[in-house]
């Protein structure tokens, strides 16, 4: 597999990002809050004040502490282990980052014959990506005709079609493999709890249609338990999405991975790296790393190691829990409600998981302190009592910190293409949904092939990044 040689030995035309960066009106000047839908609380105003009572009691998790196992629901049951990296090695490209966009991306490469290294602070898909709910869906939470809004017909297709390709490559990775990860391509649901919010999806249903990804209304009595239909306005189904145990899958690959020669380490926290000689060269506390190509793959943490990121990459809590197994079935696909805030599906032994609800306290639920709280978690009780009335076992409480962009893309290719370094991440809320075709269309742009399907992602659409891409040369401690 070729990758990237010196510019000098390359036109400069093959060394431009493919991407075209997106207009001014639809990145730089849109606000975050024109990404995230209007806040719309179904819950008591007192839930705010504990929340911001709350915030002062929160204990913070630092970087490091992500090599801790994580308390979610997919780490219930022992999992693959990766070693830590210790001495020196080489490669043709280094992956920082050990989640599901570093994990596919390494899949990918080694596939291709590049040799591929991966680095992890903590166990592998120990971030977001083994803290989720596990859902497999082809849209965002957003109204299709949002999404148009901000980002133009074009570029609101484009986010369903990656959607789309993550779910099938998912899928052909698992047929491929003989993966175990409770897969199932049982659909999904949206639900409404106000007229406003049906009417807002019953808006975008042509359009979605229109475009191939089309979305059903159905009557409430048929999606929902009988003494919950009261609770929501109006339900509407996406056949084609799916659900599946995380980390099971990303272990999995991550082994298919090694077996392929890629070379796959947790426990290693990149602290700084730098260009040199022509190369990149990562620190770790125990060794260090060597490569022509660097891939940040850290997804929210990733200004923790490019500062120039900070404007564009916000880290966003998302607090959940898993219930003991129930008796009846309560939700048979993976669910959205109140414009995505609040979520849930059922596992296949049973178990409801359920979380969301930092509506309610969106300040709060900023940064990256991965610990659960007393008023968000009581708000998802409250919700948890609508579907199962009659009360049930919480056996988990966890949370993970997404990376929310700041116009609601994600940011996929070249953050500085003369010096071989590229960027994927920032999936707002659904990197499980995304990232599998991202890393595939990044693995062709780190080979100079053309990758169409992430042209609209280019970090370039940033004007910050097209300030900084040309000089990026040092990140973390090495760039202080």
């Amino acid at each position: 597999m070729g990758f990237p040689r010196p510019r000098k030995e390359r036109a400069p035309a093959r060394l431009k990002p493919l991407a075209r960066a997106v207009s001014t009106r639809s990145a730089g000047r849109r606000s975050p809050a024109r990404v995230v839908p209007r806040v719309r609380p179904a819950w008591p105003p007192d839930a705010r004040r504990a929340c911001a009572r709350s915030r002062s009691t929160s204990q913070c998790l630092s970087m490091h502490d992500l090599r801790v196992i994580p308390d979610s629901v997919w780490w219930a049951e022992p999992t693959a282990t990766f070693p830590t990296f210790e001495g020196e090695m080489d490669a043709e490209v280094l992956i920082v980052g050990g989640g599901i966009t570093g994990i596919c991306l390494a899949y990918t490469l080694a596939d291709q014959g590049a040799s591929v290294a991966l680095l992890d602070a903590g166990p592998l898909a120990g971030g977001a990506s083994g803290r989720n709910a596990g859902f497999l869906m082809v849209a965002p939470a957003e109204p299709y005709n949002e999404q148009i809004a901000l980002w133009g017909r074009p570029g609101a297709k484009a986010v369903l079609e990656c959607g789309r390709r993550s779910h099938q490559r998912v899928r052909a990775l698992i047929e491929a493999h003989g993966i175990a990860c409770d897969y199932r391509a049982n659909g999904s649901l949206r639900l409404t709890r106000t007229e406003e919010e049906a009417e807002d999806i019953r808006a975008s249903l042509a359009a979605l249609k229109s475009d191939g990804f089309p979305m059903l209304e159905l009557p409430l009595s048929h999606a929902v338990p009988p003494h919950a239909v009261e609770r929501f306005t109006a339900s509407f189904v996406t056949l084609e999405d799916g659900e599946l145990h995380p980390v099971w899958f990303l272990h999995a690959l991550a082994a298919e991975a090694g077996r392929k020669g890629a070379r796959l380490f947790g426990g290693s926290a990149v602290t700084g790296a730098a260009w040199r000689g022509g190369v990149w060269e990562a620190r770790t506390e125990r060794g260090i790393a060597r490569a022509r190509t660097l891939v940040l793959a850290t997804n929210a943490w990733t200004p923790r190691l490019c500062p120039a990121l900070t404007p564009l990459i916000a880290p966003r809590r998302g607090q959940m829990v898993a219930t003991a197994p129930l008796a009846r079935e309560v939700a048979p696909r993976p669910t959205y409600a109140h414009w995505g805030y609040h979520y849930w599906r059922q596992t296949a032994d049973g178990r409801l998981l359920m979380g969301g609800w930092r509506e309610l306290d969106p300040d709060g639920e900023t940064g990256f302190d991965a610990v659960t709280t007393e008023p968000i978690q009581a708000a998802i009780e409250r919700g948890l009592s609508e579907l199962v009335p009659e009360g049930t076992t919480i056996e988990r409480r966890w949370a993970g910190i997404m990376a929310f962009a700041r116009d609601g893309r994600p940011l996929v290719g070249w953050l500085d293409a003369e010096h071989h370094l590229a960027l994927c991440g920032g999936y707002t809320g659904h990197g499980l949904a995304m990232a599998p075709a991202c890393a595939l269309d990044l693995a062709d742009l780190l080979a100079w092939r053309k990758a169409p399907g992430i042209s609209t992602f280019d970090p370039s659409r940033f004007a910050e990044l097209r300030q900084a891409r040309d000089g990026v040369t040092a990140l973390g401690v090495a760039a202080e």
